[in-house]
């Protein structure tokens, strides 16, 4: 498994080097398109309709759309990269049912490296006996985000991306406000089958049929695979309790 990037975890003023890996494989089978007539894989060119000529990477630039159909062109000014890249920095502490499954994202493993074992062994415990978890910034692709870290099982720490808050579409929350009553005695029923269904959640109970499918008709047909024409384009340092320290105390004269 190769690492996303290596960085490091802001906790106050400590500084954890880690290394980044996603949690999660693809769940989609790689599949493309091909010419049905010689089995070559399909090429996407880039063609501008009104010129009616192929556009080079060179003569591309990105354009937001405003309201009266005409678009705003954005490079032209220079990107900074924010301060924060490659920086897991910690903002605060929140319980884990605080924040709500909607605004999840991606998942990454955060390893620990050389000089940081034992500071990323202090958070994690300390995260786990007290049921918190961490709200973080950090840099990925350019773009600022917002994070979760929190103590996963056995000895390791997960990060997962956050969708911002004002990415959820408020509409949905008014869909149950139903003006049908429910009696009593419905709501024991629902109750009792609910209690009745409730089990313990094992994972491994429930594999992607669909992707298993896939990939056994994909191998049944192996022996039909077709070659192709293969086209080339041109084209550690300071004391850890010290730190703790110092973040303590900072945090005390803000507070």
């Amino acid at each position: 498994m190769r690492s996303l990037y290596k960085g490091v975890i802001g906790f106050g003023l400590v500084s954890i080097p880690i290394q980044v890996y996603k949690a999660l494989d693809d769940e989609k089978v790689e599949v493309h398109w091909l010419h049905k007539i010689c089995g070559s894989r399909i090429q996407y060119q880039k063609y501008c309709p009104v010129c009616r000529t192929e556009v080079e990477a060179g003569q591309l630039v990105r354009g937001a759309p405003v309201p009266d159909g005409r678009y705003v062109v954005l490079d032209d000014e220079p990107q900074e990269t924010p301060a924060h890249d490659h920086t897991v920095s910690i903002i605060s502490f929140h319980l884990l049912n605080a924040i709500d499954p909607v605004y999840y994202k991606q998942a990454y493993w955060l390893k620990p490296m050389a000089g940081g074992h034992k500071a990323y062994r202090l958070l994690r415990d300390t995260m786990e006996q007290t049921n918190l978890v961490a709200l973080a910034e950090l840099t990925l692709r350019s773009k600022l985000s917002l994070a979760v870290v929190r103590a996963y099982e056995g000895s390791t720490l997960m990060m997962h991306t956050l969708h911002y808050p004002e990415s959820l579409r408020q509409e949905g929350t008014r869909f149950g406000e139903i003006s049908v009553p429910v009696s009593d005695k419905e709501q024991d029923m629902a109750r009792i089958l609910v209690k009745h269904m409730q089990e313990p959640f094992v994972p491994e109970r429930y594999p992607n049929l669909a992707k298993r499918q896939l990939l056994e008709r994909i191998q049944a047909l192996m022996p039909t695979a077709r070659n192709t024409q293969n086209y080339q384009a041109t084209e550690e340092v300071i004391s850890l309790m010290e730190q703790l320290r110092e973040s303590v105390s900072h945090e005390t004269r803000l507070g």
